[in-house]
């Protein structure tokens, strides 16, 4: 399978980082140069970066214009292929998972990381060796570990000419991708990781990961409240589902799969 890790050029300690994973996985990372948010246009950002539900900054667009970039890659292609941000770490059980997925059939997109939020999945979880994969309805966010087949990458290129979100909402928003979830998670961010208590090897500054400040309610800015209404109604459709069998959980993680494998050593002992 075809694994492809998004990295700005100037992000050469994360590239280390990512080889490193590589190298001690087994796995043939293959480097993509990101897009970088120098490199989008007026146009680009007064055009699809204003049609979700608050107007994009660069940063997100350079962030989707990469993830963009290699879902044309994978709808030219006969397989799956495994999409990484740089910021990820990776479990070792991945390794052997990848080729199963292979023969995996009507399925768009497998998500590998948890963000430790909840969604809304399936009651029951299909086994796939030492891990599970559970049907999900309505993710939020994540967007640094998925495997994509092609079809799945032709839904989101369909998608995408009415314009772009933040990756990872404009993926996990996609009613006709048919989605899954492993677990345990076999791949989680820097900063889910940190915020559990497991040190980052590597800075984990980000910009698409910044703070901002409520839309205000103004005529100009109308377009966007609206879209978000329409977001918030059809997630109140979703919770509805909870009542015919769904479930709204996070994603089970073992923590001892992302810890350095010294301390993971000891606490599996």
């Amino acid at each position: 399978m075809r694994i492809v890790y998004i990295n700005l050029d100037g992000a050469t300690e994360r590239r280390a980082f990512m080889e490193e994973q590589g190298a001690r996985l087994g796995l043939p990372l293959e480097r993509l140069a990101a897009v970088s948010a120098d490199d989008v246009s007026d146009e680009t950002a007064h055009g699809i970066g204003r049609a979700w539900e608050r107007p994009l900054t660069r940063a997100e667009l350079a962030c989707f214009l990469s993830h963009e970039t290699v879902w044309r890659q994978v709808a030219r292609e006969s397989e799956p292929a495994l999409v990484l941000e740089d910021d990820v770490r990776l479990a070792g059980q991945l390794t052997a998972l990848l080729p199963r997925l292979t023969t995996l059939a009507e399925i768009d997109l497998l998500n590998l990381e948890s963000f430790d939020r909840k969604r809304i999945v399936a009651r029951r979880a299909r086994p796939l060796g030492d891990v599970a994969i559970v049907r999900t309805y309505r993710d939020k966010a994540g967007a640094a570990a998925y495997v994509l087949w092609p079809s799945g990458a032709r839904k989101l290129l369909a998608r995408a000419r009415l314009g772009a979100a933040p990756a990872d909402a404009f993926i996990h928003s996609l009613k006709r991708l048919v989605s899954y979830q492993v677990e345990p998670a076999l791949a989680m961010q820097l900063h889910i990781l940190k915020a559990r208590g497991i040190e980052p090897p590597i800075r984990i500054a980000s910009s698409v990961q910044a703070s901002r400040q409520r839309l205000a309610l103004t005529r100009e800015n109308l377009p966007f409240h609206v879209r978000r209404l329409i977001t918030q109604v059809k997630l109140a459709g979703e919770h509805v589902m909870r009542l015919f069998g769904r479930r709204y959980r996070r994603t089970l993680v073992d923590d001892r799969d992302f810890q350095p494998r010294s301390a993971a050593d000891h606490s599996r002992s």
